[in-house]
């Protein structure tokens, strides 16, 4: 008897059936979701947390709606950080805005991605904050809560001459703050003084007929002008037609010690040769939530490598943990101030885990009473979000800097000698700035390992007590972190890790094609062709088995 021969609708439906298959496999891949991506679903817990701060009054307020936060996956590449947080921000909050603006007693202000927000104006005598409960993807309401520069430090020297100098390059001088963080030995060594590297700071804003100061454009023949300035007001949106200016003093003098000149004989910035944006997110003294996050969009879509936050707010706010992480996700190193209130203190968003939080020392290296610093634990932040990275207790601030009697650019081109925090912190951004000047793809990880690692203690300090950090680092107290920078010794640091790397090692977000918009379509177009090609050569089998009978 002859061997019985498979039934010919057997291959028929061998090949749908693999065919169904390789669509299941290949199907995330043709829908762009290969990146790990997942359909957003609303939340079974439709609860929201509503800041108690708001008023119920009846009177018409502004109110940051917060929307669950995007992923971003470890790797993934600036670029591409980016536009995920963008992409998600604007899928996510399209039924809200929707809702905004078919509801009488409610208007959209501004939207935002840095982190998912929007600020709606709420008449509370109409509207219930509760009413955002309805969309799935809502976590919570707060106020547009304010943010300041650092209160000034009780004996405050505001007077000041660029006539003593800390040091000697060349044939030029430098102040007492760029000599003690040793800038000039990285100019020396390495030829850089921040070339390539552009630096945001965020503040009051910058008078740029100061001779010392120049913005990465300033000249209102160029096209691209004002290319690096922009002005936010409260509600985050950007004031059409503003030209550079400083509502005070604060930004000129902050922007001198980040990039400023030497036209006086006397060097005063750390990075003279950073391309310098200036971001107007405080009206003298003062601005808002929105304000200061709208700027960090700015300031990233500017391209710049450091964002200086000589700002903040008193205490622990949880609303400033997503703008800073992410704004760290999207290649950007973030240095803030740890304020001015003393020990046991410290505000936001200098406190933030992933913010590089920078206290204040003299000239011989003392920690001065006002200066800021603490232990926080994860319970001080009410509402932190729950896959935030920071241990469950940790110090601030990170590092500190010269923040006494500090002299940079100030009024009507001349001088001001100013003490504070927010002085120090645009010392720690030039050397941020000097480092990746000397190595250009170091990571922000990487800038702040060296940063803290090769800062230096001094002997004879005198601190309240050590503490003992997770990582077992006994020096690390609430005064001075891990000590005062030392621009010379990070660049070394930075440079031997960097050059032990193995060359034709590279990173994970020099690869990453995500970083392309089309980048997607190889995967995608490979699959389809592989796709198909198995389809057509079941059929013509299956054809061909058909032909047999």
């Amino acid at each position: 008897m002859a061997p019985r021969r498979p039934s010919p609708v057997s291959l028929p439906v061998f090949a749908v059936v693999v065919c169904l298959l390789l669509a299941s496999v290949f199907a995330p891949v043709v829908l762009g979701l290969s990146d790990g991506s997942v359909l957003e679903t609303e939340s079974a817990d439709d609860a929201i947390v509503v800041d108690d701060a708001l008023p119920t009054n009846g009177t018409t307020v502004e109110a940051v709606v917060r929307l669950e936060e995007a992923t971003v996956p470890e790797g993934i590449g600036e670029a591409a950080a980016e536009r995920r947080l963008e992409t998600h921000a604007e899928s996510t909050q399209e039924s809200l805005l929707e809702h905004v603006r078919e509801t009488d007693r409610l208007s959209v202000e501004e939207t935002f991605w840095l982190t998912n927000a929007v600020l709606v104006e709420v008449d509370t005598g109409a509207v219930d904050y509760e009413t955002f409960e309805q969309f799935g993807a809502v976590e919570a309401v707060h106020e547009n809560f304010e943010v300041s520069i650092p209160e000034p430090p009780r004996r405050a020297n505001t007077t000041g001459s660029v006539g003593s100098s800390g040091s000697t390059v060349g044939e030029r001088n430098t102040t007492a703050g760029v000599a003690q963080v040793n800038a000039p030995a990285v100019w020396e060594e390495y030829d850089t003084r921040g070339e390539g590297v552009r630096v945001a700071v965020l503040d009051t804003g910058v008078d740029v007929s100061h001779p010392d100061i120049d913005l990465a454009t300033d000249d209102p023949s160029d096209p691209t002008y004002p290319g690096g300035w922009a002005e936010f007001d409260a509600s985050g949106q950007r004031v059409p037609r503003s030209t550079p200016h400083d509502t005070g003093t604060h930004g000129t003098h902050v922007s001198g010690t980040v990039a400023g000149g030497a036209t006086s004989g006397t060097a005063i910035g750390v990075a003279p040769e950073a391309e310098l944006l200036h971001g107007l997110v405080m009206s003298e003294t003062s601005g808002s939530f929105a304000q200061v996050v709208a700027g960090m969009e700015w300031a990233l879509r500017s391209d710049a490598d450091v964002i200086n936050l000589s700002l903040g707010a008193t205490g622990a706010h949880p609303a400033l943990i997503d703008p800073v992480r992410n704004a760290r996700h999207s290649g950007a190193v973030v240095v803030g101030a740890v304020g001015n209130e003393g020990a046991g203190t410290s505000d936001s968003p200098g406190n933030v885990y992933e913010t590089i939080s920078v206290g204040a020392v003299d000239g011989v290296g003392t920690v001065p009473p006002f200066s800021g610093g603490q232990r926080l634990n994860r319970t001080d932040w009410n509402g932190s979000p729950a896959d935030w990275d920071a241990p469950s207790s940790y110090v601030v601030p990170d590092v500190v800097a010269p923040g006494v009697a500090v002299t940079s650019a100030g009024p009507d081109g001349g001088y001001a000698t100013i003490p504070g925090t927010s002085m120090a912190t645009p010392h720690v951004s030039g050397t941020a700035a000097l480092l990746l000047s000397a190595e250009p793809d170091a990571t922000p990880d990487e800038i702040e390992t060296a940063l803290t690692e090769t800062a230096r203690v001094p002997e004879n300090r005198v601190t309240e007590r050590d503490v003992t950090t997770d990582d077992g680092d006994g020096r690390l107290d609430t005064r001075y972190g891990h000590g005062i920078v030392d621009a010379s010794a990070a660049a070394d640091a930075l440079v031997a890790v960097r050059g032990s790397m193995d060359p034709t090692t590279v990173r994970s977000s020099d690869v990453d094609t995500t970083d392309d918009p089309n980048s997607t379509w190889p995967p995608v177009f490979a699959a389809g062709i592989a796709l198909v090609g198995v389809t057509l050569t079941l059929a013509l089998l299956a054809r061909h088995r058909f032909g047999e009978r």
